[in-house]
Order: C-alpha cells, then sequence, then structure tokens
C-alpha cells in the first residue's frame, strides 16, 4: 500500500502535501457545538493542533492519530484518501480532522464516514457543499447534520511574503452525526468565538487554548448541543 499522496507541484509549491495547520479555535468552538466522546480518530493530523485539545476533552476515552507525511508525530502514516488504508486504522465513535482540501477532501471524508460509529466532524472549504461530481452523491445521501461557519483565518502569507492573505472562500466546520434527524447551519461572528485570532503570529498558548477546553467542559461558556 502506498502512503504517498501525488500533488501537483504548483501545490507542493505553497505548502508540501497541502498543510496548513488549525488554529486553537477550530477545535474550541466545536467543542462549543458538538459534545465529542469515546474514540476519536484524526486521520490527517500534522502537527496535532486538533489532537492535542481533544486530549485535554474529559469526555474522551482515546485518540489515535494518522498523517501521510512520516515525518509529523503520528501513530499512523497511512493515505486517507484510499479506502483500503482505512482498514489499518483502529475502531473509532468520531472521526475529527482538518484534511487537505481540493479533491483530497471527498474521498478522506466518505471513508472517515464508513470508518466512524458515531459521526464525522470536518473543517472543509464551505464550498465542499456544492454537489460536485466526488461528492454529490455522498452528499444527496448523507447531508450534514451541522454547519458551523466560521469566520475567515489567514492560513499563509500571499505570494510576495508581506502580508498573511485568506482563501477565496472561508471554512466551516461539517458535522456529521448519525444519530442526527435533522440538519442545522449555524453563523459564527469572530466576536462571538472565544480565544479568535486572525493569524498564526496571532495565536494565543497552547496552555490558554487548553484551559478554554476545560472552561466550555465545566460550563463556564455557554454550549449548543442539539441533537434531533
Amino acid at each position: 500500500m502506498s502512503n504517498t499522496l501525488q500533488l501537483p507541484a504548483s501545490t507542493v509549491g505553497k505548502h508540501p502535501l497541502n498543510f496548513y495547520e488549525s488554529p486553537s479555535w477550530f477545535t474550541t468552538e466545536l467543542l462549543r457545538h458538538v459534545r465529542l466522546s469515546g474514540v476519536i480518530g484524526e486521520p490527517c493530523a500534522g502537527h496535532g493542533a486538533i489532537a492535542s485539545l481533544l486530549q485535554v476533552w474529559p469526555y474522551i476515552e482515546s485518540i489515535w492519530t494518522n498523517d501521510i507525511d512520516p515525518n509529523k508525530p503520528a501513530d499512523y502514516h497511512y493515505d486517507a484518501t484510499l479506502s483500503d488504508a482505512w482498514d489499518e486504522l483502529p475502531d473509532c465513535d468520531w472521526i475529527c480532522t482538518n484534511s487537505p482540501y481540493s479533491v483530497y477532501a471527498a474521498p478522506i471524508i466518505k471513508n472517515a464516514f464508513k470508518k466512524a460509529r458515531v459521526g464525522v466532524v470536518a473543517f472543509l472549504l464551505t464550498s465542499f457543499l456544492e454537489p460536485c461530481d466526488d461528492r454529490a452523491d455522498f452528499l444527496e445521501q448523507h447531508p450534514p447534520s451541522l454547519v458551523l461557519t466560521l469566520p475567515r483565518f489567514c492560513f499563509r502569507k500571499d505570494k510576495t511574503g508581506s502580508r498573511w492573505a485568506t482563501d477565496n472562500i472561508t471554512i466551516s466546520c461539517f458535522v456529521w452525526d448519525k444519530r442526527a434527524t435533522s440538519q442545522r447551519l449555524v453563523i459564527r461572528p469572530k466576536s462571538q468565538i472565544i480565544g479568535f485570532y486572525k493569524n498564526p503570529e496571532l495565536a494565543i498558548s497552547q496552555q490558554r487554548a487548553e484551559g478554554i477546553v476545560g472552561a466550555i467542559a465545566h460550563g463556564k461558556f455557554s454550549t449548543n448541543y442539539f441533537i434531533r
């Protein structure tokens, strides 16, 4: 089985393997809307931005991590776009990830949906809702139970390296909860997001982010859990 993800040269020239680290507020804001529990799988873990915060969420039993890049500190190093690779990964209740975008997102989400017992959480371009050929049937059969639309984050600097730039479309947190019987769209302005920052240079500390996770768990910040 090949663990090598072949990317166009232009994509590699931006960030190898389409890797962009998630800001901490992606995960903390998610936890205000979805009460993750049980065993969690992170198939595109990177440097562990998501997994490291889920480690301090008290409702989680364990977490396994995977990343295609053998230089990343993950438990496994499989290509998550390949369905056979998921046979090598442990069972889990939830998949929670910020996967590569472009053509790699759809196969990863489909594989994750088959693997997870309860559901999938994925940070994706909001345009993932477009019924393109690679995902139209999947979205029709399995519409997300929650789409949490977030303000834009500057993952990288522009081509000149002089200023932080955003993508052409913002990121949403897509949730496929297999127990849900309805769908919701929730819009989150930056003024409502605890610990929000616009780019990596303004990032809050890991300690503060973990403190936000604990505060959410102990009811110090409002939550919006909903299953129907």
